[in-house]
Order: structure tokens, then sequence, then C-alpha cells
């Protein structure tokens, strides 16, 4: 039997190839096994068994029960682990890829098998080419992050009113790329659940781009008046205890949302931890920032220190790329004809905006090679991107793709963007002002957050931001947003963009 009962996944995994993360979090380990509510006559399946720990924790916790538990794992070195562990026989272990087995695929055409299934799917585990095409065609939608597919293949696995606890990466409540498993999880499965916790809570696994949930459903319809429990807990990992025990009072957020009104929500996206009025305005404003700008992504010239140069050599992020001299430089390049077919002469360098700091506006300080044999490059090398090239070199607003603790726009000033930027186009160029005073506004920054709390800043999500336009504080915000644009001081003009736009959208 596993002794080591605090270990989520065993570390006969390794991460490329099976990307199973693992710590010692007991906490953890019992609130989930405790949510499964193990009965007589069960038939639970842990389709990523790793070493086993939810299996050792379900015996822990549900010693005299009377269950069936199949254990599964692709990985050889964590069966042959398994089987040193579990030799009772009501535990069956088999070698296996829980994406195509073909075994599951019978019990999955048959409306499931399974009373509970609880686990820790792979994270964004390397799939090959030919893999991803037979994943595509079986499972559909997007199937190169490993954790939705087995969120969707549990789903049929189980029998009508079968119970499903996961550990996963919150990047399930709103990123774009999953919004066919929140779908289905929403429209076929009855959610009873969702824990958020702060990825930290797994000792050498702290994720810079996301944080982890734990989700508890069972595959039934729900019912209209369901509510779904939204819990929060960051400051202790121990308070999982109490929570195991419904005692709510110890999460750091709580509240209960009507799953239908989830359903409801754009792109079935969880917005959680928000008030009712920025939940409102994001999913029922008849105008977002999508119907009034372009919102694009960047260039890619997918070789950045071959092509890249700073004429700041100390600058922190250039040190590793040669610096260039003023007299390579192209600072008219503006008035050159054909621009987007690259430059002739010695001058052959132009601006281009990338990542960084900075709102309002942004020294230059990165280069990019423009003459038009590498501009030929860019157009037909595929690790390179010439996207959205039909917004190169107009004005438009620069949002970093990244986000920091708030929202950051600035002008482009006619400068080229790349991949690390956002591009905004205003259709009605009267209102770049305006629109960039709202992205760097508070009541953005809130709505941002809510529509996507990772730190990503896709072109997707920036589209879905409500848009206000207040005729009685255009013309003022329009002045002010100019103003800082040459001033050093940002602090008094961001704290009157703040109370405009605030009192515009009462957050």
């Amino acid at each position: 039997m596993v002794t080591q009962d605090n270990i989520i996944q065993g570390n006969t995994r390794t991460h490329r190839q099976f990307c199973s993360y693992y710590t010692e979090s007991d906490p953890i380990l019992s609130y989930m096994v405790a949510r499964l509510e193990i009965a007589q006559g069960d038939v639970i399946l842990e389709p990523c068994a790793g070493e086993g720990a939810f299996i050792a924790k379900v015996i822990d916790l549900f010693p005299k029960q009377s269950y069936q538990i199949e254990a599964l794992d692709i990985n050889p070195k964590a069966v042959a682990k398994l089987h040193e562990a579990f030799q009772q026989k009501n535990i069956k272990i088999r070698e296996t890829d829980t994406l195509l087995d073909i075994a599951l695929d019978l019990y999955a055409s048959c409306n499931g098998f399974y009373t509970k299934i609880i686990g820790n799917p792979p994270y964004g585990a390397w799939q090959q080419y030919d893999k991803r095409k037979i994943l595509k065609k079986k499972y559909g939608g997007y199937v190169r992050e490993t954790y939705t597919l087995f969120i969707r293949r549990a789903i049929d696995l189980l029998k009508t009113n079968g119970k499903l606890v996961f550990i996963v990466p919150d990047t399930l409540l709103a990123l774009h790329a999953h919004k066919n498993t929140r779908e289905k999880i929403l429209k076929e499965t009855t959610l009873d659940e969702i824990v958020h916790i702060p990825s930290k809570f797994f000792p050498g696994i702290n994720f810079g781009y996301a944080n982890l949930c734990i989700f508890t459903l069972r595959k039934s319809k729900p019912k209209p008046s369901h509510k779904t429990k939204i819990v929060h807990v960051e400051s202790k990992v121990e308070n999982l205890y109490k929570i195991k025990d419904f005692e709510y009072d110890s999460a750091d957020y709580f509240e209960e949302i009507v799953q239908n009104k989830i359903n409801k929500f754009i792109d079935y996206s969880f917005f959680v931890g928000s008030s009712n009025n920025i939940r409102e305005l994001i999913n029922c404003s008849p105008v977002k920032l999508g119907d009034v700008a372009h919102c694009v992504t960047g260039f890619c010239s997918g070789n950045n220190k071959k092509f890249y140069r700073s004429i700041v050599s100390q600058k922190q992020n250039a040190q590793n790329f040669i610096p260039l001299c003023k007299k390579n430089i192209e600072f008219d390049y503006l008035h050159k004809p054909n621009l987007l077919d690259g430059l002739d002469g010695t001058r052959r360098y132009i601006p281009i905006a990338k990542g960084g700091t900075g709102i309002f506006s942004r020294k230059t300080v990165w280069y990019i090679l423009w003459d038009k044999k590498t501009v030929a490059f860019y157009r037909t090398n595929k690790k390179a991107r010439f996207q959205n090239s039909q917004f190169y070199f107009r004005e438009g607003i620069g949002v970093p793709m990244v986000r920091g603790t708030k929202l950051k726009a600035f002008l482009l000033e006619r400068r080229i963007f790349d991949q690390s930027i956002v591009g905004i186009f205003p259709k009605d160029r009267s209102q770049i002002y305006y629109l960039l005073a709202f992205l760097n506004s508070n009541a953005c920054n809130q709505m941002i957050k809510v529509i996507n709390h990772t730190t990503n800043n896709s072109a997707n999500y920036l589209k879905k931001l409500p848009f206000i336009t207040s005729q009685d504080h255009f013309y003022e915000i329009s002045q002010i947003a100019k103003q800082a644009i040459s001033d050093i001081n940002h602090d008094q003009i961001i704290e009157h963009i703040n109370a405009v736009f605030d009192e515009i959208y009462q957050v």
C-alpha cells in the first residue's frame, strides 16, 4: 500500500512527456475524496493514477465500504508502482492511454460505466502531431491541452447521476479555447462546486499564468433552481479541511450562482469573484470594444535575436541583443513608398513596439530589420507571421499581451507592433484618445480581470470589454488623455480618469 498518501501525482511521470504535477497536499486530497462521497457498490475510476495517491486516500477515508477501483495510467513505470502498492482484489490496474482506450470507448457509447471518477489530469502534456490528428477527429475542438480532453472523456464515462471530482488549471474557467468544454459541463452536468486555489499550494509548482480549481459535478442536467457554489481559498490550504465539512465561513470568498445563469454568460465563461453589476455589464452591454475597434495580434519575426536591435544596450531584456547604431535607423520610414514590401538603402531598421511597461505613451527602445529581402522572409517563413499587416504603421493603441497587476495601454504612434502587443484600432478615429483613457482606467481593469482572470490579454478577451461612450465626458476625457501623453506625472490624470469611468460604469 502507498504510504505517501499526501502526494497528488507520483514522480514516476516525466513532466514534459506526461505533464503530471505532484505535491504534498493532504488538505487537497482529503477535500477531493470527501466530495466524491463513496458509497456501497461504487465503481470508481482514476484515469491518470500516477502513484495512487487518490486511491490510498479513498481507502483511508472509506475503509469499510464495498467498492471497485480501476486505476489507469499511460506510464509503465507508474503502473509498475501501482501494482506493487495495491494488491487488493477490488483494485484493477491497467496501462493504457485513457483518451484512446477502446474499452472506455465502449463504456462511453453505453451511457457510461463508472459511478465515481476522481483525478488530477495531465496539464499541457506534449502530443505528437500524428496523435493530435487522432484526438481532433475523436474529440473535436482544442486538443493541444490535455486536461480538458480528460474532462470530456470522464463525463462521457460517468453513469447517470455519477460524480466527478477533478483538479485542473483555472484556465478552464475563461480561456477562449476551452469554450466547448465549459459548454459540455454546464449543459450535461449539475455543477455542484468550484474551489479556486493558488498554484502555490502545490510546493514547487507555481504557475505564472494561472492558478488551480477543483470542481465537483454530477452527470445530470441541472434543475432550474440549482446553484453552483463558488469558493476561493487563498490564505491557507489547511482551510480545505473545513471546506470539506461545508464550513464555508473559512473561505476567503464564497457565493452561489444559479447554474442556468452561468449558461448565459458569454462563451460559457465563469465570471466568478465579481459583482453582479460587472457580470451584467459584460453579458448584457449592447456595445463591446470589438464593435467599435479592431483588436488584432501583432507581427512575429520568427527569430528576434537575429532581426531585433536596441539602441539602449544596457536595457533589461536587450542585453543579449546586438546594439544598433543610429545611422542604420530609418526615422522617416512613414514617407517611404511600398513600406510593407521593405526598405532600400543602408538605413534598414525601423521602430517596433514590443512588450514592456508604460502608459499613454512609450519611448522607442526596439528596432527591427525591414529591408526588402528580410520582409520577404517574414512573409514566407513558417516561424514568422506577417499577420494583420493592414494595421501596420496605422495610429492605434497598444496593450501588452501579458497583463501585470493592471492593464496598461499606450499610443502605437504608427510603429509596427509585434505579437507581444495587441493592437487596438478604433473604427471611428475620433475615439482614439477616449479609448486610450478607458483602457488605462480602473473600471476597465476590473472588467478585464473578470473576463479573463489569467495574465493573458489576448485580442479575444479585449473584444469582450463593455464599451460605453459618454457624450457628457467625451471631449473632457479625450483632452486629458492627450495631455497624459506628454505629462510625466500621471497620478492626478489617472485619478481623474478613474473617477469619470467609475461613474460611467458604476463599478
